[in-house]
């Protein structure tokens, strides 16, 4: 088992019994907690799955690699014994139940996580490849696919576009993005993608990069949140990039 000593977890919360108490957590708090299940999950996995993934891929080129390494991610969440005993559950394929359909890689859910009106608060992430490469990039932020939809007009696409296309999370104001890096210096890849953000999609207004927190989630580097404009409020994207070269 390989253990990654310069990831920053932050702490396990000891969450209430009593339901009541635990429904007045922040959002804050518990994004908290999910992220230290993901940098915990980051800082033990065994890179040894990781490799045979990758050569599953050699074998069978139809496997798509960041679906499998997302499947590999959520069951060692939901065997994970903290995860569990935290009452957290998670997922993926889920439907977004939006007016533009999709599917989420995955999705986090407590049944006492609530927001302000007491409805539930889901905390969904996309995953994406990263090889070094502009074209990995570009799908993880936003690229034209060069199709053409039933008026002609070129179809756009890409991880964090689907937040502001009507395709995701449109009754949060967050969620997630958690690049899997194959090749490449992982610095190099933040500072591309940032300057990625700083385009205007097709969307614009909504999707308009506001600010980027460097090294948001407990300082670890690999880290930050971008902040858009949506619906003329703040919408946050954290980002986390593992480095599984």
């Amino acid at each position: 088992m390989s253990r990654r000593d310069y990831v920053k977890t932050g702490n396990l919360m000891s969450l209430p019994d009593s339901s009541v108490e635990k429904r007045k957590i922040s959002n804050d708090m518990w994004k908290k907690q999910v992220f230290f299940h993901l940098l915990n999950f980051y800082k033990s996995y065994n890179i040894l799955d990781i490799l045979k993934i990758i050569n599953i891929k050699k074998i069978n080129p139809q496997i798509k690699v960041e679906d499998e390494i997302a499947l590999f991610l959520r069951n060692s969440l939901k065997y994970n014994r903290k995860f569990g005993l935290q009452g957290f559950l998670i997922a993926g394929g889920v439907n977004n139940d939006e007016e533009k359909k999709g599917l989420y890689d995955i999705s986090v859910f407590h049944s006492d996580w609530r927001n302000d009106e007491g409805f539930p608060v889901e905390f969904h992430f996309e995953c994406k490849n990263l090889n070094g490469s502009q074209n990995f990039v570009n799908k993880y932020v936003y690229y034209n696919t060069y199709e053409k939809d039933i008026n002609n007009e070129n179809i756009y696409d890409g991880g964090v576009y689907r937040y502001f296309n009507g395709k995701y999370a449109q009754n949060m104001n967050f969620g997630g993005m958690i690049g899997f890096v194959l090749e490449g210096n992982v610095t190099y890849t933040k500072n591309e993608i940032i300057n990625k953000l700083n385009e205007k999609f097709n969307t614009s207004p909504n999707g308009d990069i506001i600010r980027v927190i460097d090294d948001s989630i407990e300082q670890n580097n690999f880290t930050f949140d971008s902040y858009h404009n949506r619906f003329n409020s703040e919408f946050v994207i954290h980002h986390l990039l593992f480095n599984f070269s």
